[in-house]
């Protein structure tokens, strides 16, 4: 992790803000699944706020909507420590982090990472879109000798996927189309924090190479495998 960027617990002020924050936030959403305005306390002989039945019938949608968040947060959370890993965090990391033992971290996100090699991920659909604020004004399926340009970047790869990967897979509409090898020193931030990558002889391979790195077990995938967008969108590392 960069020592410039250290993540630290919440102070107390900050808790009870947040606390505050999603209380208001789940009686939003609680008032809506019932149709009601409920308050926190139950009406008395003098009072002409809300009875029992609608307090009751309020906290219960507001349960619904806390578990709803308790679902997203889990899906959130995995999502954060996936994407801190593909950019150099650590299993300590993530433990500090979140405040639980390394071994905890191991056996909840360990599948994030398998194994010690990686491939660039490229997802799109086929179809072409111009950008004229984009050095590169038309991307996706361009063709032609634009391609490779549309293909390289740019692409928010971390550090550790810049060192390590050797390969980059486009796949259009969930089906791997083209195979790039990487010079791994030939990376460009073009953007903050996004790079664009350098293909060996600034082609792509050609089926008796990918072959070769497939059998060597350089390559997860080949030409014509499935390859469905995942979360995280058009770019993704692939740890295999």
């Amino acid at each position: 992790m960069s020592d410039e960027v250290e993540p630290r617990p919440l102070e107390e002020p900050e808790r009870d803000a947040l606390q505050a924050g999603l209380d208001d936030l789940a009686w939003t959403f609680a008032k809506r699944a019932t149709g009601l305005a409920p308050d926190d306390q139950p009406a008395t002989v003098d009072d002409a706020g809300p009875g029992e039945d609608e307090i009751r019938a309020a906290r219960l949608a507001r349960a619904t909507v806390y578990k709803q968040i308790e679902g997203l947060a889990a899906s959130r959370i995995r999502l954060d420590v996936g994407q801190a890993l593909e950019h150099s965090a650590t299993l300590d990391d993530v433990a500090a982090a979140l405040c639980v033992s390394r071994q905890a971290v191991a056996k909840r996100f360990g599948d994030l990472r398998r194994g010690e090699r990686v491939v660039v991920v490229i997802s799109r659909r086929d179809r072409v879109r111009e950008y004229p604020a984009d050095s590169r004004v038309r991307v996706g399926e361009v063709g032609g000798p634009e391609q490779y340009d549309s293909d390289r970047g740019v692409w928010p790869a971390g550090r550790r996927v810049r060192a390590k990967a050797r390969h980059a897979v486009v796949a259009v509409d969930g089906v791997v189309r083209r195979i790039y090898a990487l010079d791994p020193d030939g990376w460009r931030e073009a953007e903050t924090g996004k790079w664009e990558f350098t293909a060996v002889g600034g082609r792509e391979l050609d089926a008796a190479d990918i072959a070769a790195a497939y059998g060597a077990g350089e390559l997860p995938l080949r030409p014509g495998d499935s390859c469905p967008t995942r979360a995280g969108g058009a770019y993704r590392p692939c740890w295999f």
